[in-house]
């Protein structure tokens, strides 16, 4: 999970020192000062006094005062340890505003790996509020997973989470005993009266127990966590940590297998029929509200906490699904059919609530008590099946400031002239937060852009499809990156190409032209001309059609011409430089091995399954209509018209408009679902369609001053391709038309934008000049940053 990798990164700047000290500079202090203390001193060191006033400061020189249950705040200037006693509710201090999860939600969790992370984040959460300890909860009667979730945090660091167990609360002023007390226990626990009656005591034997037990191991480990002095910043429970926390320990309960729901329609009980809750749902599924309509629908019936029911429903004869609470499941459980329960009282349900409904994620809390309180249900935690799902922008920090500033630089995008209209998606932790569409197709205002319009990619479409089809076979062992092309192109053989890789087509780093402008040659060969006038009235007026497929004659051709084309100058091994060409190539070779179009082999291994009904090459074909898609240039040097609903790309058009580096047209939301297919390690709706180790790779950068991966763009920073904020891990691609995507694993966030920049002259370049993309991207990252990563 990259999102555990993230957090850990972040906590780990507050104790770093302190782990360091341990094998460090502070063991060498503390031996120092142990060899300079006299036994008195030494032996107080395990010995707390718990004050019966929580503000109340030791006079004495015992190690430490303990708090026997949460408190409002520590005492200041006190050169003592503070421990302090946790409950069931896991707080530390009361009248904190974080949210901590509580001992139950905590139980609930089967993921040791976000658990650890929370128990991270905890021991930096209390060390930076001047806690020195904190002491774990008793253990329970009986077994449970209370329990265990006590003894894993006790694992996990056992010099500060500290059992209860592991204290002593007994008392005596004789010698053996209080030998006993220090050798078999963490920690000694006195009250004030028998600190005092305590301290004279030890000045007379506190040698003798140190000669008869060995203490000086724990002593000097005491001192190490007394001697901590990591910055004391207070840190807050990261939104990222508690929302995934929150997911997790969401109980699926259930009588009959209604989980997740695979319905297009749900009724909906609830005392907000417009509330958070609700309008969520209504972007997974078509949600009835009203009383009289639930009553006569035989959809499933969804009852949010506390919602009121009225008698005039049936609940006897309807699958019954409850989102809650288990104490307000009990008075209506006999009438639940399954049931999502949570514990933690947060406004992030209303949205996780919906995603695990239609199992965009899985709910796998584990129920942590078998005392019977739901009684015949059974816990049943399913899977997601890894599909997007949505949550409020103001989840990861996007709030309406931020909103507005998007805007802001959107509109300055469509004022000034740098594109007419725009699509914005971002998704972050698997759910669409923004999804937009501003502005018009054209400057005339006459249609307006939705969501459902789609743009020509131009270059994205080389990571879309032909990078795609390519990994699938290299996974499939079909083709070898390292081998040369001439082994799958026999066309290639003698010529000035023949030794070149898929791996460094991939890369750009094969030596080719960057562009070739093969649509000229294809204008002024004479045998091909044909192809160009759809009617004879067409060719008696000159007018160009680029719509019809190219014959076999022509594709020959031109693939002919590829094969002569010229390469780059260079000494002994090729450099890096951007290539169209090199995409064209593996277009062929995708074919060639396929044995069948590359259009076709990705609708039927990719888009289809994937049930993306909005990206095609050749759109026209497919029946759209022209108000669906966003026109580009006017084309005055080949088509003498304005190209709308077929590719721009002029080398990709005499192709027919499928070409292995431009062609492919689609809209944000569907893009979204291809990258976080490909964010996802290649999983998307339970399909495995790559595996991980083929997206992983893929994502690696193989040649010296190139910062290309296979297929994959990466970071510049000093070109700026990206914003400065974005990971080494990112990778993405942008597009000649005015498109952009990205992907950054370690935020677990896609950016897509979508614009037509080229509407009506290509030669418009103010998008790139004032960086709308880049600056869209940074307002985001700054966003996940502030409030959902800290």
């Amino acid at each position: 999970m990259h999102f555990l990798k993230s957090i850990l990164y972040l906590i780990s700047s507050f104790v770093v020192l302190f782990t360091y000290g341990k094998e460090g500079l502070l063991l060498s202090r503390v031996d120092s000062m142990y060899t300079n203390m006299s036994d008195l001193e030494k032996v107080s060191q395990l010995i707390w006094t718990q004050p019966t006033d929580a503000n109340y400061t030791l006079n004495n020189a015992f190690g430490g005062i303990y708090y026997s249950a949460p408190i409002t705040n520590i005492p200041a200037n006190t050169e003592q340890s503070i421990a302090v006693q946790l409950d069931d509710r896991m707080i530390p201090l009361l009248d904190d505003n974080n949210q901590l999860p509580d001992l139950f939600t905590l139980a609930t969790l089967q993921n040791s790996s976000l658990l650890s992370t929370y128990f991270h984040f905890l021991k930096a959460y209390s060390k930076g509020r001047g806690i020195d300890y904190l002491v774990l909860p008793a253990l329970k009667e009986r077994h449970s997973r209370l329990n265990l979730v006590i003894k894993q945090m006790n694992a996990h660091d056992p010099e500060f989470f500290i059992l209860h167990n592991d204290l002593s609360f007994d008392f005596s002023k004789n010698k053996k005993k209080i030998s006993e007390y220090l050798s078999t226990n963490s920690f000694w626990v006195v009250n004030e009266e028998e600190a005092d009656q305590l301290e004279k005591k030890l000045n007379k034997h506190a040698s003798n127990i140190m000669e008869q037990v060995n203490l000086d191991n724990r002593i000097k480990q005491h001192l190490i966590n007394a001697l901590y002095d990591g910055p004391k910043e207070q840190i807050q429970l990261p939104k990222k940590l508690s929302v995934e926390i929150g997911r997790e320990s969401v109980i699926a309960l259930s009588k009959k297998s209604l989980l997740p729901l695979k319905s297009d329609t749900v009724c909906f009980l609830s005392d907000e029929p417009y509330g958070a809750m609700a309008n969520m749902l209504r972007n997974y599924s078509f949600v009835i509200t009203e009383y009289q309509d639930i009553a006569k629908s035989h959809a499933i019936i969804l009852i949010d906490n506390n919602a009121k029911l009225p008698e005039s429903i049936d609940l006897t004869s309807r699958d019954v699904v409850f989102t809650g609470t288990k104490e307000n499941l009990h008075p209506i459980k006999a009438n639940v059919d399954a049931a999502l329960i949570y514990h933690l009282n947060s406004e992030i349900y209303s949205y996780l609530i919906p995603q695990q409904i239609f199992g965009s994620h899985g709910a796998t809390g584990i129920v942590p008590n078998q005392n019977g309180e739901f009684l015949g249900f059974q816990n049943e935690p399913f899977e997601g099946f890894k599909m997007l799902g949505y949550a409020p922008a103001e989840m990861t920090g996007l709030d309406e400031l931020a909103r507005f500033r998007i805007q802001e630089i959107i509109q300055e995008a469509i004022s000034t002239g740098s594109t007419p209209g725009a699509q914005l998606a971002v998704a972050v932790d698997g759910s669409i937060i923004l999804e937009e569409a501003y502005g018009y197709l054209t400057y005339d205002s006459l249609i307006p852009v939705d969501r459902s319009t789609i743009y020509d990619l131009a270059s994205v479409t080389k990571v879309t499809s032909t990078l795609l089809a390519t990994m699938k076979l290299y996974e499939e062992g079909k083709i070898d990156l390292d081998t040369p092309i001439e082994n799958y192109l026999p066309s290639y053989k003698g010529s000035n190409k023949n030794h070149i890789t898929i791996r460094a087509l991939l890369s750009h780093n094969a030596g080719l032209q960057s562009y070739v402008p093969f649509w000229k040659r294809a204008l002024n060969a004479d045998f091909v001309e044909p192809f160009y006038y759809e009617t004879q009235e067409d060719e008696l007026n000159d007018k160009r059609s680029y719509g019809i497929k190219p014959t076999a004659l022509l594709m020959d051709t031109l693939k002919n011409w590829i094969v002569q084309s010229s390469l780059l100058k260079y000494d002994s091994l090729p450099t890096y430089r951007y290539s169209d060409i090199g995409f064209m190539i593996l277009h062929e070779i995708v074919e060639s091995v396929t044995q069948q179009p590359m259009d076709q082999y990705l609708y039927s291994h990719y888009y289809e399954p994937m049930g993306l009904k909005r990206t095609r090459f050749k759109p026209s074909e497919f029946g759209f209509e022209l108000f669906e898609i966003a026109p580009t240039e006017h084309d005055y040097y080949f088509r003498d018209e304005l190209v709308w609903g077929e590719v721009h790309d002029r080398n990709a058009a005499i192709f027919g408009g499928v070409a292995g580096h431009a062609g492919l047209f689609s809209n944000a939301h569907e893009l979204m679902i291809l990258l976080q297919t490909i964010l996802q390690d290649g999983v998307y709706g339970g399909v495995e369609y790559l595996k991980p180790e083929t997206i992983a790779y893929f994502n690696q950068k193989f040649y010296e001053n190139n910062r290309r991966a296979l297929g994959w763009d990466k970071p510049d920073r000093i070109l700026g391709n990206t914003s400065l904020l974005s990971s080494d891990m990112s990778f993405g691609h942008t597009g000649f038309t005015g498109t952009m995507i990205w992907i950054d694993p370690a935020y677990d966030m896609i950016f897509v934008f979508l614009s037509n920049r080229i509407y009506p002259n290509s030669n418009n370049y103010q998008l790139i000049k004032r960086n709308i993309r880049t600056r869209i991207q940074d307002v985001v990252y700054e966003a996940l940053l502030a409030k959902w990563m800290n």
